[in-house]
């Protein structure tokens, strides 16, 4: 993996990793599959793979060649902004599918394709407001989640399923980001807001749900 992709998505996994208090996982570049070899493996665009076996979990990460170039024509370490932000959220997303799966197998828990994507929806939306609050003196706009959770293009290629099962974790997530918003954010409480953000993590996909309709 090729600067400056390789130091930033280990920047997203250990951010992460600390925000949720998790054990430290091998690199996820020793897991991006180079493009040369991504065409043989299925779907498009940028994708986390998996499959299971009798000797353990095997994931690998895809990241596509169009997110690649934005990501080192423009770092979003140095700033992040409109021209770079979607692919920075399409590399955080896969990096969160990488850690939950992992934290899961490592708990013997399972989890599902919609939990996968509503943990990477509030991953993606804690991970920018990082990223922006660094670069603007703590500084968040509330259009963020407008941008985040409602101007998204979809990958070219879903099924009319996954489709609806994105629309839905983004839904779910922006519900529940507005309410880390409006609880953690506008006055900060960034030591609340750290241990919420554990406890949600913890859960399961009915309690993460169930919790997320009492709001």
């Amino acid at each position: 993996m090729s600067p400056p992709l390789g130091p930033l998505l280990l920047e997203v996994q250990r951010g992460l990793e600390s925000l949720y208090a998790l054990e430290p996982e091998a690199p996820v570049t020793d897991f991006v599959i180079p493009p040369a070899e991504a065409a043989e493996y299925p779907g498009g665009g940028s994708r986390t793979l998996v499959s299971e076996s009798a000797e353990g979990l095997s994931v690998g990460l895809v990241l596509d060649g169009a997110v690649c170039a934005d990501l080192a024509r423009s770092d979003p370490r140095a700033r992040l902004h409109g021209g770079n932000l979607g692919s920075f959220c399409a590399l955080t997303e896969e990096v969160s599918h990488f850690l939950l799966l992992l934290f899961r197998a490592r708990w013997e828990r399972p989890v599902s394709q919609l939990e996968l994507e509503l943990q990477a929806e509030v991953d993606k939306y804690l991970t920018v407001v990082f990223f922006v609050s660094l670069q603007n003196e703590g500084a968040v706009s509330t259009r963020l989640r407008t941008l985040l959770f409602r101007r998204y293009r979809l990958r070219e290629g879903l099924s009319p399923e996954g489709e609806r099962r994105y629309r839905a974790a983004s839904g779910l997530a922006e519900r529940y980001c507005a309410w880390l918003e409006s609880s953690f954010l506008k006055r900060p409480r960034l030591a609340d807001l750290t241990r919420e953000a554990r406890r949600f993590y913890r859960l399961g996909q009915r309690e993460k749900l169930e919790a997320i309709a009492e709001l």
